[in-house]
């Protein structure tokens, strides 16, 4: 496959890639387990094999966007930004590699300087937002990932955010920490019904929403890349057993019916806070009903749910994207900033 260029969304978890044509359509999309915090080298072993299962040409270009630089093993943004540009230099050489800055375009690699760093830090929801913003005239866009969920109003062709960095998206509900994989589920509800009464969970991460999403059977396997809390097998049963643990009893005290019942509770609770964010863009009345809630990551089936319950359109983010018949288990919609990375810096789309 002639690969033209390729979109790297460089997160602390994974590693993440779509790679397109000259003409823009997406040949394949592949993601890696990255547990960056764990040292660079994650980062490199990673990039090697994803370079190895897309083999592009040597004159292949390559986008870069970033959430990986807030990982505890840098001291800050700036340190991480510039250590994450200067690991893709390394990578890919000088003069091929584009690094997304925001509204401010893309920056060539070797010109990134620690002034860029509060543009280019964990903007990789614009890039999505802005080839959404060029596909349509209005939506949601909710981009439901393994660790985080992104929403952004678009209107008028315009991506309409009040926040960008992680601090002010967190203040108006633009940016849930809340995924269907990395999330634990003491982060989701401090207490469950169980044989008829409310029982408080332990705060610890005995368990994690990977467990909760298996147990109700909607878990993309091919996206749960990460260990389980416990390292145990990635089963319904090893699921039960974890969520068990969280109520202070073990999986063979009840039939794992009782352990699926608990975790469809915990998935309510995980759709409801995802419902109050979406709640707080519609009710600022930027959009028309008809707008559709577009669904991104591997999470979006519960976009998709929203989107009924809210009796609104669904349009999944794969379809705003040309894309080739594919063996691989992703597409578009899992890795949107990634795909839609491609899709501008192929495409010349600037920011707006």
């Amino acid at each position: 496959m002639a690969v033209e260029l390729i979109g790297w969304d460089i997160g602390g978890a994974h590693l993440k890639a779509a790679a397109v044509d000259p003409s823009g359509r997406i040949l394949a999309v592949a993601q890696e387990a990255c547990p960056l915090w764990q040292g660079m080298d994650r980062l490199h072993a990673a990039f090697d094999r994803v370079m190895g299962r897309l083999s592009p040409q040597a004159d292949c270009r390559h986008a870069v966007t970033m959430t990986g630089e807030l990982v505890d093993l840098f001291s800050g943004r700036e340190e991480g930004v510039m250590a994450l540009a200067g690991a893709a230099m390394e990578r890919f050489g000088l003069g091929k590699i584009l690094v997304f800055a925001g509204h401010q375009g893309f920056i060539a690699a070797e010109a990134v300087g620690p002034e860029h760093a509060g543009a280019i830090a964990s903007a990789n929801w614009l890039a999505s937002g802005l080839w959404t913003a060029d596909q349509l005239p209005e939506a949601l866009l909710v981009d439901v990932g393994s660790t985080t969920t992104d929403i952004l109003p678009i209107c008028e062709h315009r991506v309409k955010t009040r926040g960008y960095s992680d601090y002010e998206r967190m203040r108006y509900d633009e940016l849930v920490y809340t995924g269907i994989v990395r999330t634990p589920l003491m982060a989701v509800a401090e207490r469950a019904p169980l044989d008829g009464e409310w029982t408080t969970l332990m705060a610890e991460i005995f368990a994690t929403t990977a467990d909760v999403y298996r147990l109700t059977g909607e878990l993309p396997e091919h996206a749960d890349q990460m260990p389980a809390a416990d390292n145990g097998p990635k089963t319904p049963e090893g699921s039960a057993r974890r969520l068990a643990r969280l109520f202070g009893r073990d999986a063979e005290s009840a039939p794992i019916e009782t352990w699926r019942r608990a975790a469809g509770f915990l998935r309510e609770r995980q759709l409801a806070r995802i419902g109050e964010a979406l709640a707080i863009q519609l009710s600022l009345g930027w959009l028309s009903d008809a707008a559709p809630l577009v669904g991104a990551g591997v999470g979006r089936f519960l976009v998709s749910e929203l989107a009924g319950r809210l009796r609104r359109p669904y349009l999944d983010f794969s379809e705003l994207f040309p894309m080739a018949t594919s063996d691989h288990d992703f597409l578009a919609a899992d890795c949107a900033p990634a795909a839609a990375l491609a899709g501008l810096a192929s495409q010349g789309v600037s920011a707006q």
